[in-house]
């Protein structure tokens, strides 16, 4: 298991960028009031898209690095792996944040409170396995002085 890999920090880039298209896609319904026609509804509809599969791709190839060396079998469970990950995921943030926030008001908000807690979860999920190793850039800075 590799997980300084630059395969598993790209797919761990991926995972933030799809979590920050579901942050961007409320800040853009709160903008607008929860508007459902005109430019806004067209944005986030893509921001919507976009995060799922960014998410989906991310911790498919998230699953895929960590099974690196592996099987080809095993790599592509451990990348389906990832994808039902994902859906779990949504599924666990949006049933608490549901039974937390309840009915609210305005609407879009109760609505929308488990994508955007998903999406920052993933954001920051991804932001940290893609950083490098530190261990690795202490001995890289080590190594040049």
């Amino acid at each position: 298991m590799n997980t300084s890999s630059k395969s598993f920090r790209t797919s761990a880039a991926i995972l933030a960028a799809g979590g920050l298209c579901w942050v961007v896609k409320f800040v853009v319904i709160a903008a607008t009031d929860g508007a459902t026609t005109g430019a806004a509804d067209t944005a986030t509809g893509l921001l919507y898209l976009s995060a799922v599969g960014l998410m989906c791709l991310g911790l498919a190839g998230l699953g895929a690095s960590l099974l690196s060396g592996r099987h080809v079998a095993l790599r592509i469970l451990g990348a389906l792996g990832g994808v039902v990950a994902w859906a779990l995921t949504y599924l666990l943030v949006e049933g608490i944040a549901q039974s937390v926030v309840g009915d609210t008001e305005p609407v879009w908000l109760g609505e929308e409170i488990g994508i955007v807690l998903t999406g920052a979860l993933m954001l920051t999920v991804g932001l940290l396995l893609a950083r490098p190793d530190a261990a690795g850039t202490r001995a890289q800075v080590a190594r040049t002085a």
